[in-house]
């Protein structure tokens, strides 16, 4: 263990260290109203129309993590759709990226209901993927899938019949808005505990005599 490990450990051990607070894992939630048709997975919107805003939200949340020196990657989304009442509830943990980019962005597409379901989403990822930037920026999150055979990843739930879902999410980075660097502990050492410096000019005269 070298000089500055074991300063380390002894200050943490006198319980004067002060560790960087850590924001993370951040959740952002919401829920909208669908048909049971295309508007219950139009989590940001659909035909022009705004009718989730997910994407809205969960972005200004990671721009907002960003700008005070934090790397935001989305780690998690679960969804429930509810038929009965025709409403769509969506959560979405945010954690440190650990990949060395920091994700400023959310973008999902999905299909709905008939059998082609599962291709027809496949079919919009390439396009989605110029929206916002290279291709390479971007990184999948989950794919998200359920059928009316009882199909699911385990972080979507149907609730009061059977819906054909197939939701492909992705996030991405900006060249031009790069990682930040690792943030660096914080120390702070209580004055009580600071030695006085030593006096060279004294000389100890209260030892035994051999």
């Amino acid at each position: 263990m070298n000089l500055q490990e074991n300063i380390k450990r002894i200050k943490s051990m006198m319980g004067i260290i002060k560790e960087e607070t850590n924001i993370f894992p951040i959740t952002v939630s919401g829920s909208f109203k669908g048909d049971n048709g295309d508007k219950s997975h139009a989590f940001q919107s659909t035909e022009g129309v705004v009718v989730g805003g997910m994407q809205t939200e969960v972005n200004k949340t990671l721009k907002q993590a960003y700008a005070v020196g934090y790397n935001p990657s989305i780690t998690k989304i679960t969804v429930t759709i509810d038929l009965t009442t025709k409403t769509t509830s969506w959560e979405v943990t945010i954690n440190e990226s650990t990949d060395g980019n920091a994700y400023l962005g959310l973008i999902t597409v999905g299909s709905c209901c008939n059998s082609s379901f599962k291709t027809r989403a496949d079919g919009q990822v390439p396009t989605m993927l110029t929206w916002n930037g290279p291709k390479e920026n971007h990184k999948l999150i989950t794919e998200l899938v359920t059928t009316d055979t009882g199909e699911s990843n385990g972080d979507i739930t149907i609730v009061g019949g059977n819906y054909k879902l197939k939701q492909i999410f992705y996030q991405y980075f900006y060249n031009n808005k790069p990682a930040h660097k690792p943030k660096e502990t914080e120390y702070e050492i209580d004055p009580r505990i600071i030695p006085e410096p030593a006096d060279a000019t004294r000389v100890q005269t209260n030892y035994e005599k051999l």
